[in-house]
């Protein structure tokens, strides 16, 4: 069995065809699909489609490109109309339903904040999603994007963390060691498999076979040799076969390993 444990099923390029896409990849043994979103609107969409689709499953957050606005103004509008109560329309949408498994994705990311601008909240807004899911007993997917001192900045002083994930990881080794210290999983998207990602290639052999994880991160970042079309779901096949090779090991275990990793994370309670 294997699980796509962050696929943007609510994004605009997949929504009118979630059916379609789902059956594509449940025929290729993607058992499972974890839906992360950016805001509450879209987070009542992930619930709506996890209920209407077995083996679809919702995570809710606030994503920092909220805060920013270049990329996302539709959230931000929803944000800004929260007037500052966030937490408890947060708070109950993730308790709204058993589908919602997660918090997610939230993290940090100033690649359109060049001048950090949005550094308090970004960190602010982070930090009380953190705690969230603390008291919600939940685990949390984090995204961070050019943001590796203020990420290793919180991971440090907070003095109690939840369970989580780091997707598409884009850190140094250093925070690698952090984020792995600190027991977190880590997942790594179809740009691995590109010509550039050499990085990418020598720090995903660091990470314990025990704390990886697969996502593809779709519909963003399609893997070679499908990159520039669409991605779905069903490519984490293809990182499957990628990835084991990379690490020399049978993909077979490379996915047995990792759909327990999922399942401890995501599911075990």
């Amino acid at each position: 069995m294997l699980i796509d444990t962050h696929c943007h099923l609510t994004d605009k390029k997949l929504v009118n065809q979630v059916s379609e896409v789902i059956s594509r990849a449940r025929k290729a043994g993607v058992e499972k699909i974890l839906v992360p979103t950016g805001g509450l609107l879209d987070g009542k969409k992930a619930i709506e489609i996890a209920l209407k689709h077995e083996g679809v499953w919702a995570m809710v957050g606030i994503h920092p490109e909220v805060l920013v606005g270049e990329t996302t103004p539709e959230y931000r509008d929803e944000w800004l109309a929260a007037g500052g109560d966030w937490t408890n329309r947060l708070r109950e949408l993730a308790e709204s339903s058993s589908k919602v498994i997660g918090i997610g994705e939230i993290g940090l990311d100033f690649y359109y904040d060049k001048e950090r601008r949005s550094r308090e909240i970004q960190m602010r807004l982070f930090q009380e999603q953190l705690e969230l899911a603390m008291e919600l007993v939940l685990p949390v997917v984090i995204h961070m994007r050019g943001a590796e001192t203020e990420m290793t900045q919180v991971l440090t002083q907070m003095e109690r963390l939840p369970r989580g994930q780091l997707h598409c990881w884009a850190g140094s080794d250093l925070l690698l060691e952090l984020v792995l210290k600190k027991g977190f999983c880590v997942s790594f998207c179809g740009n691995i498999t590109y010509k550039s990602a050499g990085d990418l290639r020598e720090l995903i052999q660091k990470v314990p076979l025990d704390k990886l994880l697969l996502e593809t991160d779709s519909p963003y970042l399609a893997p070679e040799p499908v990159r520039g079309s669409l991605n779905e779901p069903i490519n984490v096949t293809i990182l499957v076969e990628y990835i084991a090779k990379l690490l020399g090991i049978d993909p077979e275990t490379l996915i047995n390993q990792t759909t327990e990793n999922a399942e401890c994370l995501f599911f075990a309670g």
